[in-house]
């Protein structure tokens, strides 16, 4: 309640009890002349009693002046409660919905976070099968490679010791029996170059004897009894600061080039050089064998696309030339700087 309420209010009170004084004077008079001994004055009597009358005429009016003046101020200050509270309570109700809208919005995005995190790990899981299709079908080829560079190189060096074995049968059975002795000992070790592409750990033994004599027995198994001149240089420098991939990468490159050289070109002359300066690595093969157009594709090979391949997981540069009748000539080479960040 504010002030004039309270006021008035307090004012009305006053009028009341005066009022009720008035209205008992009349009666208090009557008692005190009906005491013995009072005097008796009808005049004043009748004075006091027109007095009461008359101011309890004007407390009454007053009274019900201020009664009304009281219900208005109460009818006017509920109103203005009424005007004040509308917009606290217009607050109160958008309030009240933007609490709702937030529990929605949370919901929702609770519900969204949920939806994104069930797709992201199925993406996950497909890019991680993605992942493991790739390394499998890179290590496809990459097996493709080795069983080619390796042990299919190995079975036709067998094959042509068998052709050069058959003329000496008659003529020099001591040599006809070590070419079989060696012919043995290659397909023991094909063998076991088979168990370990089986068990994943091909080609070990080219990396446990060492690129120098890794490659003489590559050549010596290959020439398979030929009689072919051949001039084989390797720095052991330039050999020992290779990695173990770029020395078994290097090792199955001049494999390959001496392979295609006897088996394809039928070369006599053969020429294995491996050296290094400031600028990197050279691995150079050359013969004198049928040679063929380097412009055009052969059908049906995978020899110079696997060297090819082998260079280019190392970081070096393969480039083949050959003519027809003029030879073959391979050059692998591998800068410094891919040499350094492989060691």
């Amino acid at each position: 309640m504010n002030a004039l309420p309270r006021f008035v209010a307090l004012a009305l009170f006053l009028v009341l009890v005066a009022l009720a004084a008035l209205l008992a004077v009349p009666a208090w008079q009557d008692l005190r002349s009906d005491q013995p001994g009072a005097p008796a004055s009808e005049a004043a009597t009748t004075r006091a009693y027109q007095f009461s009358q008359r101011g309890a005429r004007m407390l009454a009016g007053t009274a019900l002046t201020l009664t009304l003046v009281l219900l208005v101020s109460q009818t006017l200050q509920r109103r203005q409660e009424k005007e004040i509270q509308a917009p606290f309570n217009a607050v109160r109700t958008e309030t009240g919905a933007l609490a709702r809208l937030a529990q929605s919005s949370v919901a929702q995005a609770e519900e969204l976070a949920r939806e994104r995190d069930v797709r992201r790990l199925a993406e996950d899981d497909v890019r991680l099968k993605q992942k493991l299709l790739e390394q499998s079908l890179e290590e496809r080829i990459r097996l493709g490679h080795d069983l080619h560079d390796g042990i299919i190189q190995s079975l036709y060096a067998a094959g042509l010791t068998l052709e050069t074995i058959r003329p000496l049968v008659k003529t020099d059975p001591d040599e006809a029996e070590q070419r079989l002795d060696r012919m043995r000992d290659g397909l023991n070790a094909t063998i076991r170059d088979v168990r370990a592409y089986i068990l994943g750990l091909a080609p070990e033994h080219l990396r446990r004897a060492g690129f120098v004599r890794a490659m003489a027995s590559q050549i010596t198994e290959l020439q398979a009894g030929r009689a072919a001149k051949l001039d084989v240089q390797i720095d052991k420098t330039a050999a020992a600061a290779f990695s173990p991939e770029q020395s078994l990468e290097f090792l199955q490159i001049a494999r390959e080039a001496v392979s295609n050289a006897f088996r394809h070109g039928h070369a006599t002359e053969l020429t294995l050089h491996l050296d290094h300066d400031d600028a990197g690595f050279r691995l150079l093969v050359t013969d004198n064998g049928t040679g063929f157009d380097s412009n055009r594709r052969h059908q049906g090979g995978f020899g110079l696309v696997n060297m090819q391949v082998r260079a280019e997981r190392i970081g070096a540069t393969l480039t083949v030339s050959s003519r027809p009748g003029v030879g073959t000539q391979v050059l692998a080479t591998l800068p410094v700087s891919a040499s350094a960040a492989a060691s």
